[in-house]
Order: C-alpha cells, then structure tokens, then sequence
C-alpha cells in the first residue's frame, strides 16, 4: 500500500465540504440555535440565517428567494417534483428518460406501478436524450417532462432547455434534475425555462443532508412532506439552519469561482483522458462531445471495473466503476446498457471526476497509477477467465 496522500477523483459521487461552508455553519454548530419558526428574538436570528442562504441558493439560479424550497437533498427534491408535479392523487402521463438518476427512476416506476402511464425515453450510444424521442413519447396526456440537465455516470450534457420548449408546447410541465450539472454549468437559463429543477448541497461542496427544489412563482404544488407547515406550507419539518446556511455559502463560492474553475478542470480533464488513452491498450471513452467539464468516463476491455476500483483505492486514487448510488450492483447500469458497448468493455468501466481542489499533481499521479492498475487486473481477470 502506497504512503503518499490519496488522490480524489470523485467528485460526482460527492465534492469535500468546503471552508466557506464550514465557517459558516459553525456559530450555528456550537452556539445557541433556535427554532427558525420562533417568534423570539434568538429564533428570528435563525430565521433570518435561513433566509440569507436561501437568497444565495436563488442567486445561483437567478430566481426569486421564494421560488426556493429547502429539502433533505437532492433525491426529496425529485421526488417532491415528480410525485407533485402529477397533482394528487397522482394523474395523466409522466415521460422520464431511461437514463436518469435513481432519485427519478425509482418514483417514476412506482408510479407505474400504481397504474400512472408511464414512459421511458431511450437514450442515445453518447448517452444523449435526443428531441425526436422526447416528443415520439409524448401523448395529449402528457402532465409532466422529466430530464436530467447532465448524466452523472458519463457527464453528457442533456438539451434540457429545448425540451423544456417542447414541454411547455404540449402544455406539460418540465423538472429536470440539476445536481450533477450545478458546479460546472450556468443554471441560471434553465431555472428561468423550468417549472421545477433539484439541486443538491453536496454536490456543490456543501453539506450533506441538504437541497432545494426551485418551483417556478405560480406553480402550485402539493406538498410532499406534510408536517407543521413550514416553508410557507409547502414542506413540513423544522429547517437545519446551520445545513442550510452551509449550502448558501457553497452556492455563494460556487458562483464566485465557477466560471475559471471549469476552464482549469477541464484542461486537467483532457491531459488526464489523452494521456490515459494514448498510454492503455483496447481503452475508449464514452459519452459525446457535448459533456461536463470534469467527467472522464472511459472503458477498458477484459478488464474488471469493481474490481479496478477496488485496486486504484489500494494505490491512493479515489474513483468509481459509475454512479455512487448504485456500486456494487451486479447488473450494468441503463447508462452502460444505452451506451451499446461491445461485449468485451461492457464490465470494465471507470468514472473519473475532478474538482475545483484537482491539482496537476493528481492528475499526475493518476496518470502513473492507472495504466498499472488496468494492467494488473486485467492479468488477473484473465487468468481467471482460462
């Protein structure tokens, strides 16, 4: 086992807390914190923390601080949007696309299984939702349009605005979940497209535990945790005032250092995907030109990715076989599965995913490590095979 730091290159699966979040969580952490729906002076200091970030969560998306609601994250926020976005009791036709999240897919087919009509938009081998197939799905049903802004397995940016377009043109309402895509791209044109977008703080270097989901002002939407009617109403239970003053500093950080974080990353990015291809026999990269600018996700052939993974941990590099949420899963992911892969690279992928803290160092040290982890585990995965 290597002595040096270890190398972090997931930060799809989650980004490291911040110290802007940090700082400001901690008077909240270790002070006297009171129940932001109190009258009293202690508990109106809360509220008014909460409603700061609040602002500095809409200030990402350029909307109205009202049109944001605090969640526990970003799987509430899609299950509030889709389980909401149908009504109550839930009705008409819900379009998602075979890609999403699991914080999508799985309401999605319980709602299916309730006997709402669902359907599932295939993707394309870039891992692309294309606009013929979003509209091919759609019927004089049609209530809600669900399509992430960017595919956290492989980073393929989604045309979410043209959609939302189309959505609005069949008189359906549009949610797309922005969790991956809130570091690296501006939101503030999608928010504006929208009638509901996710967000969750952790992806953007807040804390965990946190997200929000953006309602566009005139909506109404049912309330998916009923409680004490706080939020105006529209989602029950005490806020955490110091996870929600966290999230409104990493999404204050995160419009302050965006713009020249995603040009660095993604000349890091490129370096590190060139050199891995150039250096690794039987190796390609996949998803389409159009992606975020710090994904790399790439397959190599006769090769293991669980077990690839499990080998770079041992050597310092920190990454992921695909989505976080799902390691360990036998099966291949819909992603895989719409990529088309042959058959010889369909169990060997890997997720590289920089950072705004990626150094030229990591990428180095990545580069050094991975050509000789392949190596080995494709040995191994061979000898097996025999």
């Amino acid at each position: 086992m290597n002595t040096f730091p270890d190398v972090y290159l997931d930060y799809n699966a989650s980004v490291p807390l911040c110290v802007e979040a940090i700082n400001a969580m901690q008077p909240w952490l270790t002070g006297s914190v009171s129940n932001p729906s109190s009258v009293h002076r202690s508990g109106q200091r809360s509220r008014a923390a909460v409603e700061r970030a609040r602002g500095q969560v809409a200030k990402l998306l350029g909307c109205q601080p009202s049109a944001v609601i605090f969640t526990s994250g970003g799987t509430e926020a899609n299950n509030m949007a889709i389980w909401g976005g149908l009504g109550w009791p839930p009705h008409g036709h819900l379009v998602v696309s075979s890609i999403e999240h699991p914080a999508v897919m799985e309401p999605a087919v319980a709602l299916r299984d309730l006997g709402v009509e669902v359907t599932f938009v295939p993707a394309n081998n870039q891992a692309v939702v294309t606009l013929e197939a979003v509209r091919a799905a759609i019927s004089p049903n049609t209530r809600l349009i669900s399509i992430m802004a960017a595919n956290n397995e492989v980073g393929s940016l989604q045309p979410a605005e043209k959609i939302a377009s189309i959505a609005h043109d069949f008189r359906a309402l549009f949610h797309t979940d922005a969790v991956q895509a809130a570091p690296w791209t501006n939101l503030q044109p999608l928010a504006l497209a929208s009638d509901l977008l996710s967000l969750s703080s952790h992806k953007v270097a807040g804390p965990m535990g946190i997200g929000a989901l953006y309602v566009r002002p005139g909506l109404d939407l049912p309330p998916f945790v009923r409680g004490g009617g706080q939020q105006g109403g529209r989602r029950g239970g005490t806020e955490a005032t110091a996870l929600i003053v966290g999230f409104g500093a990493a999404c204050a950080r995160t419009r302050a250092i965006r713009d020249e974080s995603v040009a660095r990353v993604a000349k890091l990015r490129d370096r590190l995907e060139t050199t891995l291809l150039d250096s690794i026999g039987d190796a390609r990269r996949n998803g389409g030109e159009s992606r975020l600018p710090n994904t790399c996700h790439m397959s190599f052939a006769h090769c293991d990715g669980n077990v690839l993974v499990a080998r770079l941990d041992l050597d310092g590099v920190s990454a992921s076989a695909g989505a976080a949420c799902a390691s360990g899963v036998a099966h291949a992911s819909p992603v895989i599965d719409a990529l088309s892969l042959p058959a010889e690279y369909r169990d060997g992928s890997l997720r590289l995913s920089l950072g705004y803290e990626t150094t030229e160092s990591d990428v180095n040290r990545a580069i050094h490590t991975i050509p000789c982890a392949v190596h080995a585990v494709r040995g191994a995965h061979l000898e097996v095979a025999r």
